[in-house]
């Protein structure tokens, strides 16, 4: 038992609960570059530093909650911010809102980065693109949502592979070096609201993930994890900017800041990894919304007419078909649009109703519970 207990405290199992947070970072918004475009590099040089500042943010504000549920074994999120709010319990229902807008926005986003691969390399139109991804979706959340979710794990690590050698071979092949205009800082107050706070806002939706992963580790465990969850995730952010930094302003002749990392594979001379990203990129973003689809169906299968409609997979098909066609049509506004303002917005819910409540409402209540139960510091 005692190794088990020091296991669970290790590096290597801090590592492997990190690793859920970067699975969750790591998806379509950072893989196409249009998140790091839009919340850092457009401010310069400081998008190196604020991007890895606000990694460092959010690993503090998963820390706290994490060492919360830890020392109360609590299980899962909806507990966790019950908990927290109390004796206002009922403010818990502010981080489900928060999530339920950043499910939307991600599906949204996914068809919108999915059509958009399709309009840029294929020529098709953008809004006919939109309606073909979600036909595909449909078909697959009715057919195929065993088989997306079994490869969900592998195209993960597969684009996270492609867009790692995109960075370091971007950085190596750098077209013209860091052009002084386009480093120099500018508008510094919004790059710190935006690119630290407002981005480790909408991260927040990392939060349901480590608390579950967190169940399997002890208070060391938990810190370790959340020290290397943000290195992770502060590393690629901070290097994908500086890469990115170096490419902007041939990003910008181009008009392709909303596939940014599009742009730079392309101009890389490697076919075959310019093939392999599109390919991956847009089987990430179908597998994305499949998976979250599956998530809201779940959710709201038992309260969508159970009496009326009793046959499970035809109502589970039609909350579906609700969801993605809500979706299609805020892809419409295009994929930069919905990480500006969908995810944007959704930040700022998440700045005043979770990071900030959890940092000092958590810490004021991990004292005072350290105190009152000392042995919950032993876990």
């Amino acid at each position: 038992m005692e190794d088990k207990t020091m296991l669970k405290g290790t590096w290597a199992a801090g590592f492997t609960v990190a690793s859920i947070w970067f699975a969750t970072h790591v998806g379509g918004g950072f893989a196409t570059g249009n998140q790091i475009i839009q919340y850092f590099v457009t401010y310069g040089w400081t998008a190196v530093l604020f991007s890895a500042t606000a990694m460092a943010l959010l690993a503090y504000t998963i820390y706290v909650i994490m060492k919360f549920c830890r020392m109360r074994d609590i299980t899962n999120y909806k507990d966790a911010y019950r908990e927290l709010w109390a004796p206002y319990s009922w403010m818990e229902y502010t981080f489900e809102v928060f999530y339920f807008i950043i499910i939307l926005a991600a599906v949204a986003s996914a068809i919108a980065g999915a059509a958009t691969l399709l309009n840029v390399n294929l020529g098709l139109n953008y809004v006919l693109s939109c309606v073909i991804v979600s036909l595909i979706l449909i078909v697959l959340s009715i057919f195929g949502v065993k088989l997306i979710i079994t490869a969900s794990t592998v195209l993960s690590i597969l684009i996270l592979i492609t867009t790692a050698i995109i960075i370091v071979a971007g950085l190596a092949m750098n077209p013209g070096g860091f052009d002084p205009a386009v480093m120099k800082p500018n508008n510094t107050g919004m790059a710190i609201w935006r690119g630290i706070i407002i981005y480790a806002g909408f991260q927040c939706v990392s939060i349901p993930g480590m608390i579950a992963g967190g169940t399997t580790l002890t208070g060391k465990g938990v810190k370790k994890a959340s020290i290397l969850g943000g290195i992770m995730n502060g590393g690629a952010l901070a290097l994908s900017a500086l890469m990115l930094l170096g490419w902007y302003p041939q990003i910008l002749d181009a008009k392709m800041a909303h596939l940014p990392n599009q742009f730079v594979v392309n101009n890389l001379g490697i076919k075959i990894l310019a093939i392999s990203y599109s390919v991956l990129l847009f089987c990430a973003f179908v597998s994305t919304c499949v998976t979250l689809i599956y998530t809201l169906v779940n959710r709201f299968d038992d309260k969508f007419f159970p009496n009326t409609i009793k046959e499970v997979k035809v109502r589970r098909t039609i909350i579906a078909v609700i969801i993605i066609s809500v979706c299609m049509s805020l892809s419409f506004v295009g994929l930069s649009n919905i990480i500006k303002y969908g995810y944007g917005y959704d930040g700022y819910i998440a700045v005043f109703f979770i990071m900030i409540p959890t940092i000092i409402i958590g810490n004021i209540k991990n004292k005072k519970y350290g105190k009152e139960h000392p042995e919950s510091l032993l876990k």
